[in-house]
């Protein structure tokens, strides 16, 4: 059986770990529009070497003149190469982030998460699993946030099962989940 089949909705708890961690580390910018994300975006990238190097492994060409004319905002990159930024950008942020975010995460004994589990109210109500949402303190975020920085969904994927295990036999009822909450 398929996730979702029944009439369940939610996303993989990897992706929802690794959406809130963006979110902490401010690598998703919902109050800029487009335009401006971009632009902040080339702005963090062309301040090292590491940002040049990692818009250069995404497939940019480096041309000075170009990049000049996208920060002046003569020119406006076309859309694969906004794509191409942003995942530079985003590789770059988590690097740059994952010292700090591991440190913040880990002290006072960890951070609590808030696991919200699926929406089930499209399922059949003889369908339906009791699940509610519960909460977990997480003490070591060290292996999370390194597959976070790396963007390793697999190891994500792991290493959240690896964090919920002890929740008893429910354990399996948070793969997928609603959104997670995080006390940071």
């Amino acid at each position: 059986m398929g996730f979702g089949r029944l009439g369940a909705h939610g996303v993989p708890a990897a992706l929802a770990l690794t959406t809130t961690l963006d979110e902490i580390a401010g690598i998703s910018q919902p109050y800029l529009t487009p335009r401006d994300r971009h632009r902040s975006h080339l702005l963090y990238l062309t301040r090292s070497r590491a940002g040049y190097a990692l818009m250069q492994q995404s497939g940019i060409l480096l041309d000075p003149r170009k990049i000049t004319a996208w920060l002046s905002e003569e020119r406006i990159p076309s859309a694969e190469q906004q794509q191409r930024l942003d995942e530079a950008f985003r590789r770059l942020r988590r690097r740059n982030m994952a010292p700090s975010l591991t440190r913040r995460l880990n002290s006072g004994g960890g951070t609590r998460v808030e696991i919200h589990p699926v929406d089930q109210s499209g399922v059949d109500a003889k369908h339906q699993r009791v699940a509610r949402w519960r909460r977990k303190n997480i003490h070591r975020w060290d292996p999370i946030v390194a597959a976070w920085s790396c963007g390793d969904m697999r190891e994500m994927t792991h290493q959240w099962e690896h964090a919920i295990s002890d929740l008893d036999s429910d354990w399996r009822q948070y793969e997928h989940v609603t959104r997670l909450g995080f006390w940071a």
